[in-house]
């Protein structure tokens, strides 16, 4: 093979391997990840990618009062309007146009309550002075991560203010969490998660003293 035989083949290869990249990636933009898709099932909300089928939970119910909760994320789900299975990858992640939607809790439609969520726990100073009459309360969230998890994108929602009727009070969210252990990126030691790449912590979720 010639010299220029041979640096034609190393280009075909470098345009293909370019080629197969763009098109997982573009499987997985935002862009098919739609609001209007948007659906909640058994405690969960969901936004699914009908072209791969993945979908990232984007929160998980809450009611406002319980201190302590479990969540499992299931290594997979099934939406009404699909015969389709499709995996949960993501908690949390981007939609439309690169929108950010971070895992946390939600509060029940319907329930006349509002909240305001925070991403860094550090904003507890900003939170006091802004409500000071509001009492700091803690919400403890046993986090099962599924199988097939394999991205938090965002940080997840680690405080937040929930008002009710005038009421209103300061939440500090901290996750305990085991893995399934057979999930290829992540695995789970003491409530905490780690990357089985380098068994470095996962600092998109707080942990509490537990954890």
């Amino acid at each position: 093979m010639t010299r220029k035989q041979t640096a034609a083949a190393l280009w075909m290869a470098v345009m293909a391997a370019i080629g197969i990249w763009g098109f997982f990636n573009f499987r997985d933009n935002s862009l098919n990840y739609r609001l209007k898709n948007a659906q909640h099932v058994e405690g969960l909300q969901y936004l699914p990618n009908f072209v791969n089928n993945r979908a990232f939970s984007s929160g998980f119910d809450w009611d406002g009062e319980a201190e302590k909760i479990t969540v499992v994320i299931p290594d997979t789900v099934e939406f009404y309007n699909s015969s389709r299975t499709f995996r949960v990858t993501k908690l949390g992640g981007f939609f439309g146009r690169d929108v950010p939607c971070a895992f946390g809790p939600m509060l029940p439609v319907g329930s006349r309550a509002g909240q305001t969520i925070y991403s860094d726990s550090d904003d507890l100073e900003s939170a006091r002075e802004r409500y000071p009459d509001a009492p700091v309360r803690d919400l403890t969230v046993h986090l099962s991560v599924g199988r097939y998890v394999s991205e938090i994108p965002l940080p997840a929602a680690s405080l937040l203010y929930q008002e009710q009727e005038g009421d209103g009070a300061i939440w500090r969210v901290t996750y305990w969490v085991d893995c399934d252990e057979n999930n290829q990126t992540f695995y789970s030691e003491d409530g905490k998660l780690y990357l089985r790449a380098d068994d470095t912590p996962v600092t998109q979720l707080t942990y509490g003293e537990d954890g």
